[in-house]
């Protein structure tokens, strides 16, 4: 206080201020008198500066704050994310919808077109292995009596790692996880009597379909798991007839065949062939159009008649 007092005091404007304030009372401007009303006015001034001071503060804080502030357009833009969000997710749960991708290539290819694409994915696949190729085998060792054998999750792991390795993209992954499912009902085991083989434990026939195609070589002390690809085979309308079909209509409801054209339906005829590991005589398969790799592949969607 005493600088402030000393800085205004030393500013001839401000002395006279503060004589013509002192006579203006009526008091005699002695020198004791003019330090008092100096430290007066010193202390008002200074107050007033302090409080002007700290308004601009306050102000200078409020406008930069309200600049730095998101606009208030932005609360529309994030509720349409979020709406968006919801209908993808509950997309999931309803029957197929085609991508665009997709659609562009299909709705040029006229429904002849589409079949034919599709029946020649599957040619593609189903003859790039040989009958009975073998997908597992196991030492003969394991089928001595006490040798204990295999557990079924190794072997069905294996089985599948080795269809992997053969099919590569001409089948989605769909296909290995419903096979695995199958497996999970249906156990790849080494038994007793027959060998290597698939139990057939769950009455729920859809969880047997999957294995159409595989085999065991012998009925008896069996090492060897194969794949077949000697059923005849041919597609099928399942847009205009199957899904209208008494018989089979009710399977395959996981497609708008109505709209989606992004899949196909091909038939396998295996009641004139015998099978040591059971299937039902007609199979049906889906074949679903892939955008990103642009081809038709085979999946895991799989349905059957007696």
């Amino acid at each position: 206080m005493n600088r402030f007092k000393e800085f205004f005091g030393n500013i001839s404007i401000f002395q006279k201020r503060v004589e013509r304030e002192i006579e203006a009372k009526g008091i005699k401007p002695t020198e004791g008198v003019k330090k008092l009303e100096l430290s007066r006015q010193v202390l008002r001034n200074t107050v007033i500066g302090v409080l002007i001071l700290i308004c601009l503060v306050f102000l200078g804080l409020s406008y930069f704050n309200n600049k730095n502030k998101p606009p208030t357009t932005a609360t529309p833009t994030t509720t349409k994310k979020s709406s968006q969000a919801d209908k993808a997710n509950n997309d999931t749960s309803s029957p197929s919808k085609p991508s665009k991708a997709s659609s562009d290539h299909l709705i040029k290819a006229s429904a002849k077109e589409r079949a034919e694409e599709a029946t020649e994915a599957f040619k593609a696949w189903y003859t790039s292995y040989a009958n009975r190729d073998v997908i597992l085998e196991i030492n003969q060792e394991l089928l001595k009596e006490g040798s204990g054998g295999t557990s079924p999750i190794e072997l069905s792991t294996k089985l599948i790692n080795n269809l992997k390795a053969k099919f590569g993209d001409k089948v989605t992954d769909g296909f290995y996880s419903s096979l695995q499912s199958s497996f999970n009902f249906n156990p790849v085991v080494v038994d007793g009597t027959k060998g290597l083989t698939i139990v057939k434990q769950n009455d729920d026939q859809t969880q047997w379909l999957n294995t159409w195609l595989l085999d065991t070589d012998k009925t008896e002390k069996n090492t060897k798991i194969t794949i077949r690809n000697d059923f005849s085979y041919q597609w099928v309308d399942w847009r205009n007839k199957g899904q209208h079909d008494q018989k089979v209509g009710k399977i395959f409801k996981n497609v708008d065949w109505d709209n989606d054209l992004s899949y196909e339906v091909i038939g396998v005829d295996m009641t004139g062939s015998s099978k040591n590991i059971d299937s039902n005589k007609i199979i049906f398969i889906q074949m679903h159009y892939n955008d990103k790799i642009g081809k038709w592949q085979v999946t895991g969607n799989v349905g059957g008649a007696m």
